[in-house]
């Protein structure tokens, strides 16, 4: 089964809590105050890339999952745009090949740069993470009982199906 959307992003927001103690983390969509309390960092999930080259056969279909964080430190801090650069780089070094917790593929980050995030930017030293990981999304076929099959068979159209059982012939036992 592939894997949840709105769980992975809880568990994303969840794995960078724990290891960054010290931060008000939450999805980039949840602040509705004027003010962050800062160091922040806000976490959304801006696309699913459904991506055809890596199709697991299952009936899922395979997508990148494409995150953005945005590592905050208020303007007033001193030294405020070293830090956020020096933060932003800890949240990439964390990320780096991490699944995070969810079964996904590892994280690849690709963006660690300086962002102007909103018309509020002014208020704060800001910088942009940027990563993606390779997951299944939806159902399985029904794959029977999750036994392996014990016999395969092959034959040609039209001497398929029933009634045609002695056209088949053993391909492995």
């Amino acid at each position: 089964m592939g894997i949840d959307v709105a769980a992975a992003w809880d568990q994303v927001i969840a794995a960078i809590s724990a290891a960054f103690p010290a931060f008000n983390v939450q999805a980039g969509e949840d602040p509705s105050e004027d003010a962050i309390a800062t160091p922040a960092i806000l976490v959304d999930l801006v696309e699913i890339e459904p991506t055809e080259e890596r199709d697991p056969t299952t009936g899922e279909i395979a997508a990148l999952m494409r995150f953005e964080a945005r590592v905050l430190r208020s303007y007033r801090e001193p030294r405020a745009r070293r830090v956020v650069a020096s933060d932003a780089a800890a949240l990439a070094a964390f990320l780096h090949n991490e699944r995070l917790g969810v079964r996904w593929g590892a994280a690849q980050v690709f963006t660690v740069a300086p962002d102007e995030f909103n018309p509020r930017a002014d208020q704060y030293r800001a910088w942009l993470v940027e990563w993606a990981h390779l997951a299944n999304i939806g159902d399985q076929v029904d794959q029977g009982d999750g036994q392996a099959a014990s016999e395969v068979l092959s034959s040609f159209a039209p001497d398929i199906g029933s009634g045609n059982e002695d056209d088949y012939d053993t391909v492995a036992p």
